[in-house]
């Protein structure tokens, strides 16, 4: 029999653990919800209701649908390099190469290193006087590029510097799935007379899918969150070039103080991500990806 100190043990270790979880977690999703419907500039006098205010707004703002665009452009271009270099470099090193378990571990350092370092070394790389990437390309003859200062050279620098330090990622995860499959299949594949392609898009691919897309889906919403490195590389322009979501959302509500405004941006952001899982996940079952 439990006493009755013991049952009220088990609830006074209970409390304290749902009562942080209340603090930290649901209370901020709730004020963030409120705050969708209000208007709240600090030093004007509070809090606001205004009710659908700023989703009408949001429905007339241009800049946030160019900004809605570039984000969902920016991270397609992103997941098609990273996934398809990480699915050719994991076929090379899932092979006996020479050195492969040097280049495993040294694949895996990008991802060690702060996005903000990164950011700042590949801000002096870029430098449109004295960095390499255009002293390199001297040796080419080829003109110096305004890397970080014009239209669509300053987005396929941020495109770089994140191809660069979150491709590995691929790699790692993507070798890791194409070593855990079953030896015996590919045996049997090689002694029917199949060639490598078709043993990688009958077999490998097939089954290595599942991991395929949860990796994608990873990628998809980290990318979606990317700030830091525009913050130093670009600060969103030249003018609103490089002007993702998540950074005018940050422009919005923490410079211009429109702190309502920002939230309901979140929000719409954060539906229309749910959106398009929802019906990603749905196609991948569909064609057998997922169960």
């Amino acid at each position: 029999m439990i006493g009755k100190s013991d049952r009220n043990m088990k609830y006074a270790l209970i409390v304290p653990v749902v009562a942080f979880i209340m603090v930290i977690a649901i209370f901020p999703l709730l004020f963030s919800l409120y705050m969708m419907f209000s208007i709240w500039a600090p030093g004007t006098g509070g809090i606001k209701f205004v009710g659908l205010t700023n989703l009408k707004a949001i429905s007339k703002d241009a800049r946030f649908w160019h900004a809605l665009w570039l984000s969902y452009a920016y991270v397609a271009i992103l997941l098609t390099l990273e996934l398809g270099l990480g699915t050719m470099i994991a076929l090379v090193l899932q092979r006996d190469v020479k050195g492969k378990h040097f280049f495993r571990v040294s694949y895996m350092l990008p991802m060690l290193l702060s996005p903000v370092a990164v950011s700042y070394v590949f801000k002096m790389i870029f430098d449109y006087n004295r960095g390499p990437a255009n002293h390199f390309l001297s040796w080419f003859h080829i003109p110096p590029v305004e890397w970080l200062s014009g239209r669509t050279s300053a987005l396929l620098s941020l495109i770089i510097v994140d191809v660069w330090q979150w491709t590995p990622f691929m790699i790692l995860t993507i070798l890791a799935a194409f070593e855990a499959l079953p030896e015996e299949l590919f045996e049997a594949a090689v002694v029917d007379g199949g060639s490598q392609f078709t043993i990688f898009t009958r077999i490998t691919l097939p089954l290595a899918l599942p991991v395929i897309v949860t990796i994608v889906l990873l990628r998809t919403i980290d990318a979606f969150k990317v700030f830091d490195t525009i913050y130093i590389l670009t600060g969103g322009g030249p003018g609103t070039a490089t002007e993702l979501l998540n950074f005018y959302i940050y422009l919005k509500g923490f410079r211009a103080f429109d702190l309502g405004y920002g939230t309901a941006m979140s929000w719409v952001q954060l539906i229309l991500l749910i959106v398009m899982f929802m019906f990603f996940i749905r196609s991948m079952k569909r064609i057998g990806a997922l169960r």
